[in-house]
């Protein structure tokens, strides 16, 4: 025989041999079943490897990938015996304690199967969908409510933690909260704050009683600072934050902010800031800020917005945004509303407090009430249209002259389209309006700046009569357009040509309260425009609509007054919107006066939203105002983990940066934290700049931001 052939016996040998020793093995053996315990507490599900009865049949003993079950509660362990007449089972080897949605481990679990209760050792908690708790001794008092002997909270992966905080004695409820006293906050094994009385987290929700992290500070205006804040979770429908401020230059204070809701169209919020100056001069500084909107069926609808603050620079004293820092003026509205099909009744107070002048120059409406109507047919008369404007106001000032004034305006129109190309909109309408007193000058108040009125208490009447009509022709078409998702653009030009006549008696010698009303002059006004629009809309997919929003629109429109005695020229405006969703928007608004050969007012805004890089930049120029202003912002994600932004606001006019920001922001699985630079410049009625580096950081899971400020 040839060594090939006794190789190929051998392997069909080897081969046949072990064939017939599989055939000879007995069945695999069966898994276990599952076995019902009857105890004390309920009967309880049992599978495991093995399961032993001791002590005539009062103790149950499974071992090896024991399971038990009960209602939510699931036990699994190496070794578990439990006591048929107690109830108690006592868990050891890999116990693992599932508690409805939540996991624990530990080293060994007492645990009572009547009762419910029991003890985890060393255990180790992980609750949806990041927390972590551990502790030494982990006592369950009812379904996901433990209390934590010397514990650990946290909700980072790694070990030792990111951040943690640590305690002597808890209260956990699983599904809720966390809280304990005797904590400390720990980076890593460093305590960073070594010792804190009393500590909350909410779980699983937002709203949580408990001290806020503090911040910490420092200023050139307000030296070395502190803010301790509390948060109270009143109810499901209430809260209420305290804060407690000392300023090392200024003096103490606080800030307070409650939040309520009465129904889903019934709340608001009262906040405020107090400071008591004793560094500087004992004053007292602060502002307050209520609002309360209430909605009800049948069209009603009530809002009191409430701002009042003690002086002209508090809020650019003490206000960290920029928003509240930049404000001109504070405002105090209070209204009723009720709306019908075709009526609007408005019934409201204003009050301001202008925050650039120290001269108390504020025009209060104390009260006013309108009755609008929008244009609706008149029945009766086919095709033809109606609408009306009418108010009474009572003004009030300190400096210059008040009273009231009542304004009517209704007006009639008939729009028409001869063989359905363009429509003609004809109108005819009056306007009435009558002023408590009239005026027979204007001079200088005490200030010297400000003009006012000389009034006499002969009422005034002034009647107008305007008259024209409008007349528009919109073309479109649409376009086949298969790029970039795109399958259809639609073009719509709408040129418009509005002609109006306006004449009366009784128009001088009228007090100034608002320009619009009460600065009407005769005019014989020839309006046009021309608007161009393009409509996109996106391809639709099985699962989707499609998605449609403005491209484009580029709108020039002028004015000029025929009159034969004056034939003036008005603005020019120019508008143009070019817009992609998601990625970029831009806007420009522009008014050239062709009287002074200028430029009048300017408004240009662009945004954009790239994978890594955002940004936005925004203009603002007025020439009768005198400002012009320059915002930009940018954000770029440097890394997974980091990304740097930017900020600016430039008061052109003055050459000031008003705020300048530059940041970092790192952010990790469980945490985040800024570095951020803020460089104020001078402001209005100030001489002092300031900088400020602040430290922030933001812990998942965690409802308030640790926050420190370092500053020259």
């Amino acid at each position: 025989m040839t060594l090939s052939a006794r190789v190929l016996a051998l392997a069909v040998g080897l081969l046949l041999g072990a064939c017939a020793e599989a055939f000879a093995q007995p069945a695999a053996s069966q898994p276990p079943a599952p076995v019902t315990v009857r105890t004390v507490g309920g009967d309880v599900t049992v599978l495991a490897d093995r399961i032993e009865q001791l002590g005539r049949d009062q103790v149950v003993v499974a071992t090896g990938n024991v399971e038990i079950v009960r209602g939510r509660a699931r036990l699994n362990a190496d070794r578990v015996e439990i006591n048929r007449e107690t109830g108690d089972a006592v868990a050891t080897g890999r116990v693992i304690f599932y508690d409805g949605e939540d996991r624990l481990t530990g080293d060994r679990i007492d645990y009572n199967i009547k009762s419910g209760t029991g003890v985890v050792h060393r255990a180790r908690a992980e609750t949806a969908p990041y927390y972590r708790l551990s502790g030494e001794r982990m006592e369950r008092v009812s379904d996901s409510v433990y209390r934590v002997r010397r514990g650990v909270f946290t909700t980072c992966e790694d070990d030792p933690p990111a951040w943690s905080f640590r305690f002597e004695e808890a209260t956990a409820d699983l599904e809720d909260y966390v809280y304990g006293t005797g904590a400390s906050f720990w980076v890593k094994n460093v305590p960073l704050i070594p010792f804190f009385p009393f500590f909350a987290a909410a779980i699983r929700r937002e709203r949580q009683t408990g001290f806020l992290f503090p911040t910490f500070g420092s200023s050139s205006r307000k030296g070395f600072y502190a803010e301790v804040p509390f948060f109270w979770a009143i109810t499901e429908s209430q809260d209420l934050t305290l804060a407690f401020d000392a300023f090392e230059a200024r003096g103490f204070g606080g800030r307070a902010l409650y939040r309520y809701r009465l129904a889903e169209d019934h709340g608001g919020s009262l906040g405020g800031f107090y400071v008591k100056e004793t560094q500087i001069e004992n004053e007292d500084r602060g502002w307050i800020a209520f609002r309360h909107e209430w909605r009800a069926l049948a069209g009603w609808r009530a809002v009191a917005d409430v701002n009042l603050v003690s002086d002209d620079l508090v809020l650019r004293d003490y206000s960290t945004r920029l928003s509240e820092r930049s404000l001109q003026r504070v405002e105090t509205n209070v209204f009723v509303a009720r709306s019908f099909d075709r009526w609007n009744f408005v019934g409201n107070v204003f009050s301001y407090q202008d925050l650039t002048t120290p001269r108390e120059t504020e025009l209060r409406r104390l009260p006013e009430l309108r009755a609008d109507r929008i244009r609706s047919p008149v029945p009766g008369l086919p095709g033809v249209l109606v609408d009306l404007e009418s108010s009474a106001t009572y003004f009030q000032r300190d400096v210059g002259s008040d009273g009231a004034r009542v304004d009517v305006r209704p007006r009639v129109s008939m729009p028409v389209r001869p063989g359905g190309l363009f429509t003609v909109t004809p109108f005819l309408g009056g306007r009435l309006t009558g002023y408590q007193t009239g005026a027979v000058a204007r001079r200088l108040a005490s200030d010297f700046e400000t003009q006012v009125d000389v009034v006499n208490n002969d009422p005034r009447l002034r009647r107008l009569v305007e008259a024209g009509g409008d007349l528009e022709m919109p073309l479109s078409r649409v376009y086949a357009f298969d790029r970039w998702g795109v399958d259809g653009l639609l073009h719509r030009i709408e040129p418009r040509v509005t002609y109006t006549f306006i004449t009366g008696s009784g128009m001088n010698h009228l007090p100034l309260y608002t320009e619009r009303i009460d600065r009407i002059k005769e005019a014989s006004l020839l309006t046009y425009s021309v608007t161009n629009r393009i409509l996109a809309r996106t391809s639709a997919t099985p699962d989707s609509e499609p998605v449609r929003w403005e491209a484009m629109r580029v709108t020039l429109g002028h004015s000029i007054d025929l009159r034969s005695d004056t034939h003036t020229l008005g603005d020019v405006i120019g508008d143009l919107i070019v817009q992609a969703p998601s990625i970029f928007r831009f806007r420009g608004e522009a008014r050239y006066s062709l009287a002074r050969q200028d430029i009048a007012t300017a408004t240009t805004d662009f945004a954009v939203s790239l994978p890594r890089v955002s940004g936005a930049v925004g203009a603002r120029f007025d020439a009768e105002q005198r400002t012009s202003f320059l915002q930009g912002s940018v954000r770029v994600e440097l890394t997974r983990h980091v990304a740097a932004r930017a900020a600016t606001n430039w008061d052109i006019r003055s050459d000031t940066f008003v705020e300048s920001q530059f940041g970092l922001d790192f952010r990790f699985q469980c945490y985040e934290f800024s570095i951020l630079f803020i460089d104020r410049g001078r402001e209005i009625r100030r001489t002092q700049a300031e900088e400020e580096v602040r430290f922030s950081v933001n812990l998942l899971g965690v409802g308030g931001p640790l926050r420190t400020t370092v500053g020259p």
